[in-house]
């Protein structure tokens, strides 16, 4: 297909993997694309995210303490988060499903926080390194529970942008919820201008040009619970059992899956253990970060992208 300037774009959103995704293409692809994008994703869905029934991850976890065959696409994404928990000390951990229903996030009516010895117990079940991989088989401890949040959208819009790669499309974006946000871009159109939502108020905190990468935030100001009159955030340190206490995180990648994954781990960090966190994280992955503290400090390392609104 010849490359021109675009001016009209068509697009689709669906709810899945608990979120609106919008894709965008131009209006010179057929509908029938956005239809099989969206084709790709509930395939990607069933097949690996954790909360749906009969999925690999699935598998696993109601087969805690055996032996279960999966795919190289199963053990790939296993064995990054494994890498991503490593380097961030275990603050990161893909087994941290029992301290989540503990916190009671699958809960209502939440009357309070859980107690010290609850947390430390829980704890014990939480732990990346008794993943066990041999080929094509993975096993987890019995009590384990591993949860695929925080990136398994995201492996899917990976997997959408190279089908679109793969017909020829240069200019699009993807959208899984505004926490995942992935622009094509080529000559004609050089950027996309995502708005950055801030942390506290009902406005944006700033805009940052996207192009041919991935913005991945984390953010508490919509995903929390209320105990006794305070919000707690979704995801926790898993090296203490207590929610994080940041406000935000923002991500810049080649790969919206390690992207999000880096967002959530970084998120779950104390702030303080930002700037060592982020050098060690980067001998490994090619990324740009910032985060915002519970103070709304912002703490960044080599992050320029972030513009006036």
């Amino acid at each position: 297909m010849p490359q021109t300037a675009y001016k009209h774009y068509i697009a689709q959103t669906r709810f899945l993997f608990h979120c609106h995704i919008k894709v965008k293409i131009p209006a010179t692809y057929p509908e029938a694309l956005l239809n099989d994008c969206f084709a790709m994703l509930e395939a990607i869905d069933l097949q690996y995210n954790s909360y749906q029934e009969d999925s690999l991850f699935h598998q696993i976890n109601t087969n805690a303490g055996q032996w279960v065959s999966v795919d190289e696409v199963t053990i790939s994404l296993l064995k990054q988060t494994i890498k991503i928990s490593e380097l961030t000390h275990g603050s990161y951990d893909i087994t941290a499903m029992p301290l989540i229903r503990l916190w009671g996030f699958y809960k209502e009516n939440i009357a309070q926080i859980p107690t010290k010895e609850a947390i430390q117990n829980c704890l014990t079940q939480v732990d990346f390194s008794k993943i066990q991989i041999d080929g094509n088989r993975v096993k987890i401890e019995e009590h384990q529970e591993l949860i695929t949040g925080s990136f398994i959208k995201a492996y899917a819009v990976d997997q959408v942008i190279a089908m679109l790669k793969a017909q020829g499309v240069t200019d699009a974006i993807i959208n899984a919820g505004g926490s995942t946000i992935y622009a094509l871009t080529d000559a004609f159109h050089e950027k996309w201008n995502i708005h950055i939502p801030h942390p506290k108020k009902e406005t944006n905190l700033a805009k940052i040009p996207l192009s041919n990468r991935c913005f991945s935030l984390s953010a508490c100001k919509h995903q929390f619970i209320a105990i006794e009159g305070k919000k707690y955030s979704h995801i926790l340190n898993t090296n203490t059992g207590y929610p994080a206490a940041n406000l935000q995180v923002g991500l810049l990648s080649d790969s919206a899956c390690l992207g999000d994954m880096l967002s959530t781990a970084l998120f779950g960090i104390e702030a303080k253990n930002f700037q060592e966190t982020i050098q060690r994280l980067q001998k490994v992955f090619n990324f740009e970060a910032y985060l915002i503290d519970e103070n709304q400090h912002l703490h960044q390392h080599n992050f320029k992208s972030l513009l006036p609104c």
